[in-house]
């Protein structure tokens, strides 16, 4: 329940689903940096991130919201959000990606109750058929009625919003994402290296992402099969998991990639893993923001990555590292041998990548800036 009490407080509801990922990264920055002397917070999600959440110590309350489009589980959930609502009488709702988007959206505008929508990169920009795009687009148009402020995390988020006719733009924010800059750092991974077993003369290759359809998994090992093959002495890292980790593992042993190839399943500290990287790589076929490239950035990283959606606004084409065609294997492996193999081209894109992530990507900014937004909104009466 919310803390009633803290009459001086904004109470702030966050309201997602229920998977690990970026978006669960961002909402748990969130409540651990915003003031608490000035707002209370409360979750609203289920499944591996309300464990997560509540192992935390922070004040979650169960709503499943399944993936799929599904009416009669989609109105339950609802209804059991406008529940909640009714019961709590949040000053804000902020809810998070496309499915919770539109469930807190509809719920929170219903009971006009001042309500903050962050898409975490638009569902209509994911690689599906025409007649679902159309729709996915109309449904964006529909809930985001009910929205008081929608928050970019980029500006290719923000540009499609305005591209597509989502919103007006005077209900648009663009904030852009930013790290914990204290926890990213060129820190010295050889100790972590010979933990994994790592000769210290191997190069290291990376990957942090969820093993699915967007992430692409399966490119990033045919990637490592065109890599190994100019350059034995190398290993690949992949640093998550998912429901595509069978199909990986098998086209490991495929490639007989076993002694090359580590995966570590879920981590709660990524950076451990960045440090031992020489090069990171991300190859999603659609990307919101792309967060854990700044993370490898920070870490004086350069990265290989797809050239889609809003990671070109975070990464600059041959100076932070290379942007690749999402399904180009080809291009990948190429970019990442050149750095490999060229010493002078691999320190400046480190230290670029490095000053760029520090320099554009502070998550203090991010705090401040949803902090502002919070208090420009009214309190719930």
């Amino acid at each position: 329940m919310i803390n009633s009490n803290a009459l001086h407080k904004k109470n702030i509801l966050f309201i997602l689903q229920g998977g690990r990922g970026g978006t669960l990264e961002y909402v748990k920055y969130l409540l651990k940096r915003l003031n608490k002397e000035k707002y209370e917070t409360a979750v609203i999600c289920h499944g591996e991130a309300y464990n997560e959440l509540k192992s935390l110590g922070y004040n979650v309350h169960a709503v499943e919201m399944v993936r799929e489009i599904s009416p009669v589980r989609d109105f339950l959930s609802l209804m059991k959000i406008i529940a909640f609502l009714l019961k709590n009488r949040p000053d804000i709702a902020y809810s998070h990606s496309t499915k919770a988007g539109v469930l807190g959206r509809l719920a929170a505008g219903i009971l006009k109750i001042s309500n903050i929508y962050n898409p975490h990169g638009w569902s209509f920009n994911m690689k599906v058929s025409s007649p679902k795009k159309k729709l996915y687009i109309l449904v964006e148009k529909i809930a985001s009625l009910f929205a008081d402020k929608i928050v970019a995390i980029s500006e290719s988020e923000y540009n499609d919003a305005l591209a597509k006719k989502i919103t007006k733009k005077r209900k648009i924010v663009l904030i852009k994402n930013g790290i914990d800059l204290d926890k990213f750092d060129k820190r010295d991974g050889q100790c972590f290296k010979r933990f994994l077993n790592i000769p210290d003369d191997y190069k290291v290759i990376g990957m942090v992402g969820r093993l699915t359809r967007q992430k692409s998994p399966q490119a990033f090992v045919e990637i490592a099969r065109l890599v190994h093959g100019q350059c034995l002495r190398c290993v690949f890292i992949l640093v998550g998991d998912g429901g595509l980790r069978e199909e990986v593992e098998k086209m490991i042993r495929k490639y007989n990639l076993e002694n090359n190839f580590i995966i570590t399943g879920w981590v709660e500290n990524p950076e451990r893993y960045i440090s031992v990287m020489d090069v990171g790589v991300l190859t999603s076929q659609w990307e919101g923001f792309g967060l854990v490239l700044v993370e490898m950035m920070a870490c004086g990283k350069p990265v290989v990555a797809s050239n889609v959606d809003g990671i070109p606004y975070v990464v600059r084409d041959k100076v932070d590292g290379f942007l690749c065609q999402p399904d180009d294997v080809q291009e990948f492996a190429g970019c990442i041998l050149k750095l490999l193999h060229n010493n002078d081209l691999y320190e400046s894109m480190s230290d670029s990548a490095c000053r760029h992530a520090r320099d554009k990507f502070d998550l203090k900014r991010v705090i401040e800036q949803h902090e502002k937004l919070f208090n420009s909104l009214p309190n719930d009466l």
